[in-house]
């Protein structure tokens, strides 16, 4: 097994300076040999200080081991494949992938991979240089998370439904899976912004969201579209087994009492129900159907499910 004094022998032709360039260099440096593809993976002969601060593996712990250690499934098996390509076709690669370090924390990196050439023209080892973007990642993930939830209750918000909405009637479409939504509305709920304030009101929405979460089953998606507005996504689900959901759910907020400070809220809720038909053109004929059957609802007394077709 090489041991890290042995980088002097195998980078013997690289100048002093350039050593310690490496050495200091704020990115990862990895060589490994280049004639180990399949398992045990490619073999590590030499890692810079930038590696050791990152992963917490000393030099001596990875020479003679492969990179693969650091691996985690958060990798995609795409990117996988287009690494293992590279090493294949000995050709440079770039990708994004994820890592552990020695105590099991997650990293990203922005991983270059470089054959490196002998004065025959053969590869006989493989540089990685990575760079580490976990708080990028991070930072993506989460801006991409506001953009898909509502912020004041963690719920799907409008644009996300309408996607999955569509999603789920091209099921419908090419499958015939049948389906079903549920258009709620908040009771009277000015009158709570009137009386409490527009903080309570908060606080009853983020509360009520909570409840319905905890009332549908899992398969079901609530998102919050506008104001006290909401709709679920009943997959698989026809009429009658739509309208037990709602009103299970139903009875749960009729049941509950929201309390903040010295206020004990109750609070009802109309629902509308529908169930695609083989005549809607797309999503919307059916959301509106379920809209038209919310208001009927709230017309006939609130605290009701209403499902005419």
């Amino acid at each position: 097994m090489p041991q890290q004094g042995d980088v002097s022998n195998i980078m013997k032709d690289f100048d002093f300076e350039f050593k310690d360039i490496v050495e200091a260099a704020k990115d990862v440096v990895i060589v490994t040999k280049a004639d180990l593809i399949d398992e045990p993976g490619p073999e590590i002969i030499y890692v810079n200080q930038a590696f050791t601060e990152l992963t917490g593996y000393s030099k001596e712990e990875v020479i003679g081991k492969t990179p693969r250690i650091l691996q985690s499934k958060g990798t995609s098996e795409e990117t996988k494949k287009l690494i293992r390509k590279g090493l294949e076709d000995k050709v440079p690669v770039r990708v994004t992938i994820k890592n552990y370090s020695k105590t099991g924390k997650e990293y990203w990196l922005d991983l270059s991979i470089t054959p490196l050439f002998n004065d025959q023209g053969e590869v006989t080892h493989i540089v990685s240089i990575q760079r580490d973007v976990t708080e990028y990642i991070y930072t993506q993930n989460k801006l991409e998370e506001l953009s898909r939830t509502d912020p004041l209750t963690g719920l799907i918000n409008r644009r996300v439904f309408d996607e999955m909405a569509e999603k789920e009637f091209y099921r419908y479409q090419n499958q015939n899976i049948h389906y079903s939504l549920l258009a709620l509305d908040i009771d009277y709920f000015k009158r709570i912004n009137d009386k409490y304030g527009h903080l309570t009101g908060d606080y009853v929405l983020a509360s009520f969201s909570t409840l319905c979460e905890k009332n549908i089953r899992s398969q079901d998606k609530i998102a919050r579209i506008g104001g006290e507005e909401f709709c679920i996504i009943l997959p698989a689900t026809d009429k009658v087994g739509a309208i037990e959901v709602a009103e299970k759910l139903r009875r749960a907020i009729s049941n509950a009492r929201f309390k903040q400070d010295e206020h004990e809220i109750a609070v009802t809720v109309s629902i509308g129900v529908s169930q695609v038909k083989m005549s809607d053109y797309d999503y919307v004929a059916m959301l509106k159907r379920a809209d038209e059957n919310l208001y009927r609802a709230k017309h006939q007394g609130r605290n009701q499910v209403y499902s005419q077709d």
